[in-house]
């Protein structure tokens, strides 16, 4: 049953990130630059921040299998609606920013059952966990790559048909996936899980905007669409590597180890002048990035309890999505009024002090 999951969840992410990285060209070619792109995110990732957690907690009371089906192919109809205003010339700012939302909202709804499955399907936690991880990499490397030269090519509608065409064997594999009944659904204390939770949205706020420092180091080189679909694929690459790496030494690390290399690294990007060391170290980010939200990502659905998981994983959805929007007005703003290297100084510097801070707290935990 499980590979029947990562196999649809290939599938349609793949897809999704063709559609994904079109959709953040096109909104920051159509409106003047990366301000209009946060705004685009906004759109998008608001909905799935605001309402991951309430509907996980709606979920975890009922069997999940119909809504998922239902919910992959309401997205299925919102990508055939995308691939028909391409195709007929319908795409404006306004329309992209009501599409972004509507998605959002439905990927609110599905997230925290893909993010609830390893402890329900893996007869592992950790590496169901890191395998459902490593797809959702590997779709972020393959889909921008696909989107980028399709895009460049052939324009937005023929991506966009690729995108829904991916749905058809995402919902077929779905349909014959067989999930366990629900358990009485238990409430989910919130306090409890805060600190950990803290720790991942500021991760996330310094360290997954990829869709604003990418799209302006392209930009700032003189590239196109198909160089940001290459640089989305680097990191997908990493992560492709960096759970071969994670499978090689078998060995459960604290996520807070990753943040100072994540930190080095986005220093790096901004002092670096040759495009392929950039590459480089995109490649190297990609390999820490991925081992600390599959470690993350295992401590909270290990620690939850199966009555709650997936709303304890909707308020994952919750930290991780939400830092999206949030971090894309931010650093959109800090690129623009202090310069792009500035700004990925600023993200280095917050992920080493998160590191620098860990560590010492983990040093008096254990003296005490």
């Amino acid at each position: 049953m499980f590979i029947l999951l990562l196999i649809a969840q290939a599938c349609s992410l793949t897809g999704g990130y063709v559609q994904t990285l079109v959709l953040s060209w096109v909104a920051a070619s159509l409106s003047g630059g990366l301000y209009s792109l946060s705004a685009y995110m906004i759109a998008c990732y608001l909905p799935v921040a605001v309402l991951s957690y309430p509907f996980g907690r709606w979920l975890d009371k009922r069997p999940q299998k119909g809504w998922l089906v239902a919910s992959e192919v309401v997205l299925a109809g919102l990508s055939f609606l995308l691939w028909q205003a391409a195709a007929r010339d319908w795409l404006s700012f306004p329309f992209l920013l009501i599409f972004g939302s509507v998605w959002g909202v439905v990927r609110a709804f599905q997230t925290p059952i893909y993010q609830s499955l390893p402890r329900r399907l893996a007869k592992e936690l950790s590496k169901g966990t890191a395998l459902l991880t490593v797809v959702t990499y590997a779709a972020r490397g393959l889909g921008p790559i696909l989107g980028g030269l399709l895009y460049a090519k052939w324009g937005a509608a023929v991506p966009f048909l690729v995108n829904f065409c991916s749905f058809i064997p995402s919902v077929i594999l779905l349909c014959f996936l067989k999930l366990p009944a629900p358990s009485r659904s238990k409430k989910t204390k919130v306090r409890r899980w805060l600190p950990a939770l803290t720790r991942i949205f500021l991760t996330s706020f310094f360290g997954v905007n990829y869709n604003v420092t990418f799209v302006a180091l392209v930009k700032e080189a003189g590239l196109g669409s198909g160089s940001y679909g290459l640089a989305m694929g680097l990191l997908g690459g990493g992560a492709l590597f960096g759970f071969f790496l994670k499978s090689k030494i078998k060995k459960e690390l604290s996520p807070e180890v990753f943040l100072p290399g994540m930190g080095a690294l986005n220093l790096a990007l901004a002092v670096l002048p040759n495009i392929w060391l950039q590459g480089i170290c995109i490649f190297l980010y990609g390999v820490l990035d991925f081992w600390y939200f599959a470690t993350a990502s295992v401590g909270l659905s290990g620690k939850a309890e199966k009555e709650e998981i997936t709303s304890v994983m909707g308020l994952y959805t919750v930290v991780t999505v939400g830092a999206m929007p949030v971090g894309a007005l931010f650093w959109s703003f800090a690129a623009k009024k202090l310069g792009l290297a500035v700004a990925l100084c600023i993200i280095g510097g917050g992920l080493l002090l998160m590191g620098l801070l860990e560590k010492g707290t983990q040093h008096e935990a254990r003296k005490n």
